[in-house]
């Protein structure tokens, strides 16, 4: 079981997990002018459950001009009022799920990672509250949903797939669970994730979709 004492001392005493090389290569050519990224923030919500850890996740609106439909932690972008970014991500994922993750309960965070959007998101982990009642905001949000972290962190998950943008076919990181295709920035930030605090439990004892 991941406890929150592992995930804190890989916090501390581990190099901070990087994105994939393709990624940032990607990026570059598809959006060269970096200066052009907006601040951005999510959340990586951990609930405690008897099997331990779960993973919060969402399923956007299918309306929205960014990522319609897609699987993503709760977040979004920067605003001046919020001051910093960890502020962004506590304030987004209570406007969009309903659940407020306390500062004193931040465990860390990763590296900025650019996505196609032209944002440049920071992730911030943070636990919530085992009986939290989400309110979502449907302009948003479709509906949310809890993976263990075992699964969703060990790498013998992820897949190799394929998608078409501006004419050209790209291979991302993706991670199936249930009826749920995890990828993306999303898959990229769990991957990162995965590099920092992943340790080899065996697979007698993992949850599994």
């Amino acid at each position: 079981m991941i406890t929150q004492h592992h995930m804190l001392s890989r916090f501390l005493l581990a190099q901070p997990g990087q994105y994939d090389r393709s990624h940032h290569r990607r990026i570059k050519q598809l959006l060269p002018d970096s200066s052009r990224f907006k601040p951005a923030a999510v959340m990586i919500p951990l609930v405690a459950r008897n099997d331990g850890y779960h993973v919060i996740l969402t399923r956007r609106a299918r309306h929205l001009k960014h990522h319609p439909g897609q699987v993503a932690f709760p977040g979004g972008r920067f605003e001046i009022e919020d001051g910093e970014l960890m502020n962004t991500a506590i304030r987004e994922t209570q406007e969009e799920i309903g659940i407020l993750c306390a500062r004193k309960d931040i465990l860390g965070q990763l590296p900025a990672l650019p996505t196609l959007s032209g944002y440049l998101v920071t992730p911030f982990l943070s636990t919530v509250s085992a009986d939290y009642h989400p309110i979502l905001d449907h302009n948003e949000v479709d509906s949310i949903f809890e993976v263990p972290i075992t699964f969703l962190l060990d790498p013998r998950n992820m897949r190799t797939q394929h998608f078409m943008f501006r004419g050209r076919s790209h291979s991302i990181d993706a991670i199936p669970y249930k009826e749920y295709a995890i990828w993306g920035a999303t898959a990229q930030i769990v991957k990162a994730l995965s590099h920092q605090i992943w340790v080899d439990i065996p697979k007698s004892v993992q949850n599994t979709a």
